[in-house]
């Protein structure tokens, strides 16, 4: 008990630390550098025969609940409880996976095979027949009074603007296309390019000069950092970035345009989940289709999804991932909303995918999926740096990839703990009821907990280099927040499936904040 109230103590400290609940003013931290990660606190333990969850006493049918009720916050518990089927947890060390030419190579060949890449700009430059079609439909409104075809002015005067008329001019309009179309091509310019970065860039990153015969007939990409191409596959139009920076060490997208409503070949849509899709109601919300309208519009089952992108996670070589979440996604556009009026009014819901969310499983042992991309720097010296967490994941439905993304790749290196001791269920969910009020004291909305996990994240020490860390377990707390609704007073309920409330580390019962990664 007393260990138990020790941890109690210095999480709480750690937590309104953390979290700002000190009444003094921020100071300024100075973080001194390391030389090697601190697993002081991390005990090497034999294990028992029984299963995790056995071990670490987790409730009968792995169901918990509880409930803190104290005006204005409320926190209601009542959770299924998930526990890895293993009986040994590792603490990884993690390194970054090398953003170099063979593995941007690789990547270019799963997703595009031998279509080629064409250098962005180039290709999106209007060219002088879709210009002229252009004007002679903005002079045909011209000739008809139409002075506001689009409804920007309308939008204006709608939104209560003094001067509607400056948001849009036909006449301008005009003049300004009829400048472009001097300095445009007859046709779209194809020029192939070979995906990578500059000779600038640092050595983990290098670009690949082109064989001779690839020079005779392709031009060479740029030393701008990042790498922008188009690909022109499966009936579609294909946005290929390669990027790094900031506390991104890898971010690869790859992303179907919508070409019908810009002035470019390529534009891209949002996607999102619509938090009404999380519960069983197939009723539309608002403006909104229903789930039932929207599982249609995909087209395909999520086992169909699944199998799809596990292909491509095959030819990339991440044996080690499997899918751990299949949400069904919009994708959305604001239709006649020149002014950024930002009202679902203006929304239009064009298409919709399933986005499979895939994390890594190492011996058994899943890293828990969460919204949060890390990387933030708290209040350190001017020279910190940070690293963003591990994501890959796809949106396809019934004509195939619409959206991939591959960011921050981890290298695993050697277990520094073959089988660490865990705190028990008990005395983490003791920290959980103690730091949720603190966390949430301001809160006047009720909070719903369903699901606990335990699964990795990784953490790293800002006095080290960023480029290294731990997989560490943790536990992570999921649910519903109950909002009210400023205009009708009542409450809904908002659903966070990939947005951990709390994240406690399930070896020494510290609280971690997923946005700093430690």
């Amino acid at each position: 008990m007393k260990k138990t109230a020790l941890l109690l103590f210095l999480t709480v400290l750690s937590a309104c630390i953390t979290l700002g609940c000190s009444s003094g003013s921020k100071k300024h931290i100075i973080v001194r550098e390391k030389s090697e990660l601190n697993t002081d606190s991390y005990r090497q333990t034999s294990g028992t025969p029984d299963t995790l969850a056995g071990q670490l006493q987790v409730p009968e049918k792995n169901l918990y609940s509880g409930q803190y009720i104290d005006d204005p916050f409320q926190l209601i518990c009542s959770a299924e409880v998930i526990v890895p089927e293993t009986d040994q947890v590792p603490v990884f060390k993690v390194g970054q996976k090398p953003f170099n030419q063979t593995w941007i190579d690789q990547v270019t060949d799963v997703f595009f095979g031998n279509h080629p890449v064409y250098d962005y700009e180039k290709y999106n430059q209007p060219t002088r027949e879709w210009i002229s079609e252009k004007l002679r439909q903005l002079r045909s409104y011209q000739a008809e009074g139409n002075l506001d075809p689009y409804g920007y002015i309308a939008s204006a005067q709608a939104a209560g603007y003094e001067n509607p008329e400056s948001f849009y001019n036909l006449q301008s309009e005009i003049q300004r296309w009829e400048q472009i179309y001097e300095a445009s091509p007859e046709t779209v310019e194809k020029v192939e390019v070979i995906p990578g970065f500059g000779p600038d860039a640092p050595d983990n990153c290098f670009y690949r000069e082109p064989s001779a015969a690839e020079s005779s007939s392709a031009e060479t990409a740029s030393s701008d950092d990042p790498f922008f191409g188009i690909v022109e596959m499966d009936g579609g139009i294909f946005l290929y970035k390669l990027k790094r920076s900031g506390s991104f060490h890898m971010d690869i997208g790859i992303v179907r345009g919508d070409t019908e409503i810009s002035d470019k070949k390529w534009s891209e849509s949002s996607w999102f989940q619509p938090y009404w899709l999380q519960d069983s109601s197939d009723a539309p919300k608002g403006n909104l289709p229903s789930r039932e309208a929207v599982e249609k519009l995909a087209g395909i089952t999520p086992a169909q999804a699944a199998a799809m992108t596990d292909q491509y996670m095959e030819k990339l070589g991440l044996s080690d991932f499997t899918p751990k979440r299949i949400e069904l996604s919009l994708s959305s556009r604001y239709n006649t909303d020149p002014i950024g009026l930002g009202s679902e009014e203006y929304l239009d819901y064009q298409d919709a995918a399933y986005q499979i969310i895939y994390t890594r499983d190492l011996r058994g042992f899943p890293i828990t999926p969460d919204n949060s991309n890390g990387g933030v720097l708290e209040y350190t010296d001017d020279s910190g740096s940070a690293w963003g967490y591990e994501k890959v994941e796809f949106y396809v439905n019934q004509e195939g990839l619409q959206k991939a993304s591959i960011q921050n790749l981890y290298e695993i290196q050697k277990p520094m703990i073959d089988n660490v001791e865990l705190m028990s269920f008990s005395d983490i969910t003791e920290i959980f009821w103690k730091i949720m009020p603190v966390r949430f004291q301001n809160n006047t909305d009720k909070i719903n907990i369903n699901r606990i996990t335990l699964g990795y994240m990784k953490i790293y020490d800002p006095g080290l280099s960023s480029t290294t860390g731990l997989l560490v377990p943790v536990w992570d707390f999921f649910g519903t927040r109950e909002i009210y609704d400023p205009d009708t007073g009542e409450p809904y309920a908002m659903a966070y499936p990939t947005t951990s409330f709390l994240t406690i580390n399930a070896a020494d019962g510290t609280v971690i904040n997923r946005n700093y990664g430690y």
